[in-house]
């Protein structure tokens, strides 16, 4: 055979192979079924968990290092994957499976590619080796195929920017991940020594929110906005602020008339709880219900709303009830007290005002949504207040802006007598208060 021949038969074996490389990577990545079985909704007793996971890591004390130590081990790493899959959107979807070996931790992700009638399935499995305490991805693998280290470096990257560019919570699971410093992996345990800051976590809260709001309920949440534009209407434009009340009364007053009319009264007030929080704190409406409900839905004309003449109670009401609403008043107490503790240490000072107004809101948000008969009565008492005091203890008196050392000098920490004390002593002022009165 001519050399020519030879030379031109090899650059088409040469061009066929080449054109077909990603076709037969992809063959090797697909499979038809999935190595991490299709992930559950998160229990109440799960959801609970959590809740005791984060409280369990939190600090304890305003005057301790803000670096904290957590040890979690492989059912509780599975748990907050499960958690941080559903906050980013991604479950049920998305399945996915920790585990530990010494110095070394694996990820299993299952990824559905196609429909019910040829089911084909994206498996990924990373491991990650553990040097100096940092995690180091070591292999990556689709399927049957482990990626060269630089298509490794490639494909997290990308990833990683697609996810950030979407509408979910992983920019705050990200910014999670980077407050890690120090990392060592045991054969049951991980252990990190992490950053922690309430703010990052208030926004994950923010996150939980959106797990609890099914599209019947963002409908509803929609509506009450729009009735909170209707109120905002027949304000006189030379008042600079107004009271919580102005919009308490009459959003109440309309969830009892659509409650007499079947509609669930839960539902009701947690969606009446959620379109407040969101106006009072001058919220982008988008962030919880996602751009396919808020779309063409013009923010409502924004007016400050205060109690006890001041904007940041207020903020902090609404803010916690519409958490508890959502996702329960452990987790709302646990923004509230380590906020206080991040404000202690590194801005304005621990303040027990902002902390009695967060109580009003979990107790108020408690009562309004643990049952049918207890929503219809809140509904009542809040469309019948008339004054500010109904619901809410004066904080005129309280020692606020308390420095770190401050606190620590009058309560040692969290888990102190002392401390509990006080807590103990908001909690008795706000049962006397007229609204809550014969509901404990």
């Amino acid at each position: 055979m001519p050399v020519s021949k030879i030379v031109s038969n090899l650059l088409r074996l040469l061009l066929v192979v080449l054109v077909s490389a990603p076709f037969m990577l992809l063959l090797l990545a697909i499979q038809s079924q999935p190595t991490v079985e299709e992930s559950t909704p998160l229990s109440a007793a799960e959801l609970t968990e959590i809740e005791e996971l984060i409280l369990e890591s939190a600090p304890t004390s305003t005057a301790r290092a803000s670096q904290q130590q957590v040890t979690l081990n492989r059912n509780e790493l599975n748990l907050l994957l499960r958690y941080g899959l559903q906050i980013v959107s991604l479950a049920p979807a998305w399945a996915g499976r920790l585990d530990l070996e010494q110095e070394s931790l694996s990820i299993d992700l299952s990824i559905p590619i196609s429909g019910d009638r040829l089911p084909l399935y994206l498996n990924v499995q990373g491991r990650f080796t553990e040097s100096d305490g940092i995690l180091d991805l070591s292999e990556l693998r689709l399927g049957n195929f482990t990626l060269p280290q630089s298509l490794q470096r490639y494909a997290v990257a990308r990833l990683r920017n697609n996810l950030l560019a979407t509408e979910t919570g992983f920019q705050e699971f990200s910014d999670l991940a980077d407050n890690v410093e120090q990392v060592d992996i045991l054969p049951n345990a991980l252990t990190m020594n992490m950053l922690w800051e309430p703010s990052l976590i208030d926004r994950i809260a923010s996150r939980t929110r959106q797990l609890f709001v099914p599209e019947y309920e963002r409908l509803r949440i929609i509506a009450y906005y729009e009735q909170i534009r209707d109120i905002v209407a027949t304000i006189p434009t030379d008042l600079r602020a107004v009271s919580l009340n102005t919009f308490l009364v009459p959003l109440f007053n309309r969830a009892h008339e659509l409650s007499l009319q079947g509609n669930d009264p839960v539902v009701e007030n947690r969606a009446a709880f959620q379109a407040l929080a969101i106006y009072v704190n001058n919220e982008d409406l988008g962030q919880l219900l996602g751009p396919e409900f808020s779309a063409g839905i013009e923010p409502v004309e924004f007016i400050e709303v205060r109690l006890q003449r001041r904007q940041d109670l207020a903020q902090h009401l609404t803010s916690i009830a519409a958490t508890t609403s959502s996702a329960g008043a452990g987790f709302a107490q646990l923004l509230s007290t380590t906020k206080e503790a991040y404000d202690a240490r590194y801005r304005s000072g621990f303040s027990f005002s902002d902390l009695t107004a967060n109580s009003v809101g979990v107790t108020l948000a408690t009562f309004a949504t643990e049952s049918e008969a207890s929503a219809l009565a809140m509904q009542l008492r809040l469309s019948a207040i008339e004054n500010e005091a109904d619901y809410m203890p004066e904080v005129g008196n309280n020692r606020d802006g308390l420095s770190e050392s401050d606190f620590a000098t009058l309560y040692t920490d969290r888990n102190s007598r002392e401390y509990e004390q006080r807590i103990a002593e908001i909690q008795s002022l706000i049962m006397e208060r007229p609204l809550f009165q014969g509901l404990d």
